[in-house]
């Protein structure tokens, strides 16, 4: 499995990614402040569990921007040039008085200090990605020295007062993008910026080199229509938009016949689509079946036919599929087995 680093990527960073980015840190003898939201009441940027990575230079994550995040980077930064020796403080803000936000809220934060000494349980917490994404990361915030420690959420653990759980799931879908064309690489770029892990195939050599390298989108060389199709877990969405008709023909008929997909979408005409339900009929496809075929795709009273508008709004008909439904309940699964994969985006 060989992996590239995108170099100077700007994608935003996924709900897990801060392991990643301070393991490679700490690994390196520097240091960095993890600030986590860990209590929410009103109206608030982000949720609990939202992070930041703060450095000397440069911070990485969002608390959703703003004056709270400047103050909270500031706060970090503090920690950073302490003397005192505590690993762990809180910090409580009302937004309004404190931050002049209107959003009006209070939050509550705990800031991490991560040096050398956090590599072991960063590595668990690597590896917990890799194997066990049901599991947490145990912070107790009443003492400011207490490691932190992996925990199995499916285990009997009673969140007390004193104590925060960062969940280690990632609960963004997956879709998968059938061919890397114009359209195709305009859905990665945009898709880069989403809450997705997009998976995209295409045969062709020069058409995967050209996906804009992203930390969630991951390009693979489609050896047959196979290939794919039989790796995708229940509850994500597909769409097909390869170079080749008969391709596309193959790939709809697997998707349609594989259950638990959320979103099955082909590019084309209204006539391509009148021909692929027909011939779908014809070749005995449960009608049924062929009614969660979405083709065309991305109209949305849109008539431009510019590939980036297409995509925009195509993502923007998976993205609300994916808000009608459970689908954190499937999210759980990780990257495929047995795919053979070409390029990843990385972390740098």
């Amino acid at each position: 499995m060989n992996s590239i680093n995108p170099g100077g990527a700007t994608n935003v960073l996924g709900p897990v990614d801060w392991v990643t980015l301070a393991l490679d840190r700490v690994s390196t003898d520097k240091t960095v402040v993890l600030a986590m939201i860990t209590e929410k009441a009103g109206s608030t940027p982000r949720d609990t569990g939202a992070w930041i990575l703060v450095d000397h230079e440069e911070a990485f994550g969002t608390l959703g921007g703003g004056q709270l995040e400047k103050m909270v980077e500031e706060e970090a930064r503090k920690l950073l040039c302490s003397s005192v020796g505590a690993y762990r403080s809180i910090i409580r803000y009302v937004l309004g008085p404190d931050a002049n936000q209107c959003c009006g809220g209070t939050v509550a934060l705990a800031l991490e200090l991560l040096d050398a000494r956090a590599a072991t349980w960063l590595e668990k917490a690597q590896k917990s990605l890799e194997t066990s994404p049901d599991n947490a990361i145990l912070f107790p915030t009443n003492d400011p020295n207490a490691p932190p420690r992996i925990i199995t959420m499916s285990s009997s653990i009673s969140v007390t007062t004193g104590t925060h759980l960062q969940s280690l799931h990632d609960p963004r879908p997956w879709l998968f993008l059938f061919g890397a064309g114009h359209v195709g690489r305009s859905i990665c770029n945009i898709a880069s910026q989403l809450p997705l892990r997009l998976v995209a195939l295409d045969q062709r050599n020069a058409m995967r080199a050209l996906v804009p390298p992203a930390r969630n989108v991951t390009v693979i060389d489609m050896v047959d229509s196979d290939i794919g199709t039989n790796q995708i877990p229940d509850g994500a969405a597909a769409l097909v938009m390869t170079h080749s008709h008969e391709l596309d023909y193959l790939l709809c008929r697997a998707l349609l016949e594989k259950p638990g997909l959320i979103f099955i979408g082909l590019i084309g005409s209204h006539s391509k689509a009148a021909r692929f339900r027909h011939r779908f009929r014809r070749d005995g496809v449960d009608p049924l079946l062929i009614s969660n075929l979405t083709s065309p795709i991305g109209e949305n009273n849109l008539s431009s036919k510019e590939p980036g508008v297409i995509a925009l709004s195509t993502l923007t008909e998976i993205m609300i599929a994916f808000e009608n439904t459970n689908f954190e309940k499937h999210a759980k699964l990780q990257f495929p087995s047995g795919l053979i994969l070409e390029k990843k985006g990385q972390i740098q």
